[in-house]
């Protein structure tokens, strides 16, 4: 499998999935914008007391060294905690200047470099962050439910998240627990087909295999559950300093239930940086089970803020671990293309 960069490929331009981001930005930005009084934001956005913003960034940047931490116990790779850092802002810096998440395999291919790990081991550890991502989510979200007045539909798929989640968790496990037999099945599957590597199909999956192995570590485990929770109360900090920006009633509850909202909805394929689909997801966590409390306009001046928190600072640490990296945006969108070749596994 080969992984494109738009840093190297200049017919992104030409892919459908790449409109469908920006329409769907456009189409999401429009949609939190058209009930927005912009004498009323302006006013708003005038008399917020911006230096609850101060915290809020230092929360940022913390979640993104819980993270750096959290990653280094699944790579078994403790002290490369600064490696993991940058390798993380630059995943942030991907993310915000390109469309689609790219920031994912960009930060799997700085690690993979940094750490000398094949890139198929460091993505399944990716791949396990995100799972313990959704569920730290889902958990917040079924804590939440009780207090909040949200449709019986949000209870319901807060519900089957978690269903997904455990269940995500269960086929990792048995990937481990069974990965003799997988191979035998991808054996028996792929050499009917002279035209697959199959050797070197095997040896990709034996490298993702051996990403997943720390979940079968209890210990392991534990701690890294344990920093994603710190890492999502640090977000919840972030939007909780924004909301008494604008609000000096703002309330924990209020953050935590946007930190979930914003988490999921910036899954769906977007734009760099989110625009459009943050700002609208942001809006209604606020509007829709605090609507006595937040109307259109001052929710989207809330989410303007809290988008500049995340944007700004998670990009200039990008351009800064872009630098302490050594890399270059044109050289480091060659790798993404290489990033795929054969490796060992020790």
């Amino acid at each position: 499998m080969q992984i494109n960069s738009p840093t190297s490929n200049p017919q992104i331009l030409r892919q459908p999935w790449f409109w469908l981001g920006i329409g769907l930005s456009l189409i999401c930005f429009w949609l939190a914008a058209r009930s927005v009084s912009f004498v009323e934001l302006k006013e708003s956005l005038s008399s917020a007391r911006y230096v609850w913003l101060l915290p809020a960034v230092l929360t940022v940047i913390l979640s993104i060294l819980t993270r750096a931490r959290r990653w280094v116990l699944l790579l078994d790779k403790r002290d490369h905690l600064l490696d993991s850092f940058w390798s993380q802002s630059l995943g942030f810096l991907f993310t915000n200047i390109f469309p689609l998440r790219l920031g994912e395999p960009a930060r799997v291919l700085a690690m993979s470099r940094r750490c000398k790990l094949p890139v198929m081991q460091v993505a399944a550890s990716a791949v396990v962050e995100r799972l313990f991502d959704a569920a730290s989510n889902v958990l917040v979200l079924l804590v939440l439910l009780p207090w909040l007045q949200v449709p019986a539909a949000v209870s319901r798929a807060g519900m089957s998240l978690a269903a997904l989640c455990l269940a995500g968790f269960g086929v990792l496990l048995l990937l481990v627990r069974f990965d003799r037999y997988s191979e035998t099945l991808i054996k028996f599957i792929f050499r009917r087909f002279p035209l697959f590597p199959v050797e070197k199909l095997l040896m990709r999956w034996k490298e993702l295999v051996v990403g997943f192995v720390p979940l079968t570590r209890w210990r392991t485990a534990l701690q890294v559950s344990l920093w994603s929770l710190l890492t999502w109360t640090l977000i919840i900090g972030t939007y909780w300093c924004v909301l008494r920006a604008f609000r000096p009633d703002g309330l924990l509850v209020e953050a935590a239930f946007m930190m979930v909202t914003l988490s999921f909805a910036v899954a769906i394929p977007s734009s760099p940086g989110f625009v459009g689909i943050f700002q609208l997801a942001g809006q209604q966590a606020l509007m829709l089970p605090f609507g006595a409390k937040y109307d259109a306009t001052n929710a989207f001046a809330i989410t303007l803020a809290a988008h500049m928190v995340y944007y700004i600072p998670t990009t200039l640490l990008g351009l800064i671990g872009l630098w302490r990296l050594g890399e270059s945006l044109l050289n480091f969108g060659r790798g993404l293309k290489m990033a795929q070749q054969p490796s060992k596994v020790s």
